[in-house]
This record gives structure tokens, sequence and C-alpha cells, in this order.
């Protein structure tokens, strides 16, 4: 696996968690904005673009707050592949938590 994918992944992680609104994908506009994150997210290995989906559908649906989620970042390593499954554990944890109607 290539490092910058690595460091993408960390990147965009952690300006989810940052609140930054997609600083890495500085846009011109709506379009460019999706081509430039369908790019970004491509890039990454699956595993990784998995635990990213999660990860936004966990701050979107507020399973886990910003704060939650630098938390968990600033003292677990996301450079290898042990530590994505940490997290993708980490956010179905989060995710079980909460009680689903289906």
């Amino acid at each position: 696996m290539p490092d910058d994918a690595v460091d993408a992944f960390f990147e965009f992680a952690t300006e989810l968690a940052d609140g930054e609104r997609w600083r890495l994908l500085r846009a011109q506009g709506w379009d460019d904005f999706i081509e430039r994150f369908a790019n970004t997210v491509g890039d990454l290995p699956p595993r990784r673009r998995q635990a990213l989906m999660m990860l936004l559908f966990a701050l979107v649906e507020e399973l886990a707050s910003p704060d939650d989620v630098r938390a968990w970042l600033s003292v677990h390593e996301t450079g290898d592949d042990a530590g994505i499954e940490q997290l993708l554990g980490w956010l179905r944890e989060v995710r079980n938590q909460r009680t689903w109607p289906c």
C-alpha cells in the first residue's frame, strides 16, 4: 500500500473530526468538490474507504461526535491494516450502542 494512501486517510479522518469542512478538498463550486471528493476516496484502499464511509456516517448521524473521533484517533494508530481494523471495530461498537428501528 502506498504511503500517500495512508496519509490521505489520516488527513481525511482528522479533518472530518476537526469539522474543518473539506479543507483537504479545496474546490471551486459543487461539481469540482464532488470530483475531488470522489477521486480522493477512490484512491484509498478498500478497507480505508470503508472506514472513511463509516466514520462519515457516524458523524452525520451523530453516533459519534467530532470530539469522540479526535480522542480515538489521538490514541490509536491508523497507519496500518491492524489500526484500520481497530477503527472499524470501534465504529461498529459506536453504531451498536444506538437502538435501530430496523
